[in-house]
């Protein structure tokens, strides 16, 4: 992934602790790690509820995008990206030690299969990771499951981690930062009652606690009795629902701080990241408006350069008509035959039986269900003559991912064969082909030569030097 920032060598960060290795990789490397904020500074900024209060990201299970999620690497990436707090899942082994995983069984992320709580530490750490967010066909690594303690030492004065799926464990997680002396750098969160929050806050001054507010528990937002919590997680699947109502949003802000997740739909209502990439307006500044200031995201870099005032128009865009794109929705006109091929009834619109299978996928717009055989016809503007990198914004939630070709006026390119991102949110762009194009209209034609679970968001070219 290109990165927007500059990156420093700092060597191995505990090289015992991270084996940052690539799949098949022989040696580990180094990490590199930005020039960041100050642990002091982020630790201010989560008290500081004021009204100018500044955004900050939370990374949903570290920079999954790049390690595999809840792995050491994936912390480490998420702050190097921008993230100011590192969402992580804590389960507890067999013999009581805190381990990174979202699941309580290791199936769908690992090579393994069971319960975490029926394996040791010795047992969990014979395991290796999969890529991305796992799943049956996705691909091993080399990354293994870290602890909590290893975790913590990676941000010790780096960043705050938001301790998700631990409440019922708060104590042995707490155990854990006060022997790596990063007490107020885990930010404790959970929906129990009042009494037995305020109980575990009034434990050490220095515990960060985030308390979860859903339909059935909103009236308990201003009724701790002592210290407050940092923040308040709001999550709503309506915007009439009573939590994010201006009123409640108010009381929250008076003490704490807000914060909503923007992964997939129902977490802030519709207000996603992938509908932020396409309007910011659908998503990350709808939420701003709210009050919101913390967003927990899967897309740290994106949501960090739209934070320092970069244009999403310009994500991964380069500007002087360098970069073009297609949406995948957007085939020729026409219908069946002529404008596209589409064998089975419309999956994605059931009201519309004649046309392409068009789906929304938690905020993104994509062409789904592909069939052998199904095509769809396009045009692209280019503006200027010269050699194109031809992509396509792909997610795939399996092996094989199926395969398309794309057809110049008959001339066809070489097969593609897809890459399985290991979820249908998560997109990313997949080199198709390099071509030649003169400055003009072209028509070109995306055929699928081999069936899968792939979603094409939009195909992309880039002007090469």
């Amino acid at each position: 992934m290109l990165k927007l920032k500059k990156l420093f060598l700092l060597g191995f960060i505990a090289s015992a602790l991270i084996p940052v290795q690539q799949a098949g990789a022989n040696a580990s490397k180094p990490i590199a790690v930005q020039e960041h904020k100050s642990f002091e500074q982020i630790h201010a900024e989560l008290l500081d509820h004021g009204k100018d209060a500044p955004l900050m990201i939370l990374a949903h299970r570290g920079q999954w995008r790049e390690y595999p999620e809840n792995s050491l690497a994936a912390v480490n990436e998420a702050i190097v990206d921008g993230a100011e707090i590192v969402e992580i899942d804590v389960q507890l082994t067999a013999d009581g030690v805190p381990v990174l995983m979202h699941d309580t069984t290791v199936d769908r992320t690992t090579n393994g299969k069971g319960k975490v709580s029926d394996f040791t530490l010795a047992q969990i750490k014979n395991l290796y990771l999969k890529e991305g967010l796992g799943g049956k066909t996705a691909a091993l690594t080399k990354h293994k499951i870290p602890t909590l303690e290893e975790v913590m030492l990676v941000v010790k004065d780096r960043a705050i981690v938001n301790l998700d799926k631990g409440w019922e464990i708060r104590d042995e997680m707490y155990k854990v930062l006060v022997k790596t002396d990063t007490v107020d750098h885990g930010l404790f969160k959970g929906s129990p009652n009042v009494e037995e929050a305020a109980k575990f806050i009034e434990k050490d001054p220095e515990i960060l606690y985030m308390h979860i507010i859903l339909d059935n528990n909103v009236n308990t937002i201003g009724t701790f009795p002592g210290r407050q919590p940092v923040a308040y997680e709001i999550v709503f699947a309506d915007l009439a629902d009573p939590q994010v109502q201006p009123e409640k949003l108010k009381q929250i802000k008076k003490s704490s701080r807000v914060l909503v997740n923007v992964m997939w739909y129902g977490l802030a209502a519709k207000y996603t990241d992938e509908a932020s990439l396409r309007d910011v307006n659908m998503g990350w500044k709808a939420v701003t408006k709210l009050g919101v200031n913390m967003i927990q995201t899967d897309n740290i870099e994106a949501i960090d350069y739209w934070r320092h005032g970069g244009n999403m128009r310009h994500w991964q865009y380069d500007t002087g008509n360098r970069t073009v794109r297609v949406q995948a929705e957007e085939h020729l006109g026409g219908g069946q035959g002529i404008g596209y091929f589409d064998q089975d009834a419309n999956r994605c619109n059931t009201a519309d039986q004649d046309s392409i299978d068009v789906c929304e996928i938690d905020g993104a717009i994509a062409v789904s269900h592909n069939m052998e055989g199904e095509w769809a016809k396009y045009e692209v503007n280019i503006k200027k003559s010269g050699t194109y990198k031809i992509s396509g914004r792909v997610s795939a939630a399996a092996t094989p991912a199926g395969a398309i070709t794309l057809d110049w006026a008959g001339k066809t390119s070489g097969e593609t064969e897809l890459k399985n991102t290991t979820h249908k949110r998560a997109f990313q762009l997949q080199k198709l082909e390099y071509r030649y194009l003169k400055k003009g209209t072209h028509i070109f034609t995306v055929k699928v030569t081999s069936p899968g679970s792939y979603n094409l968001d939009y195909i992309q070219f880039n002007l090469q030097d």
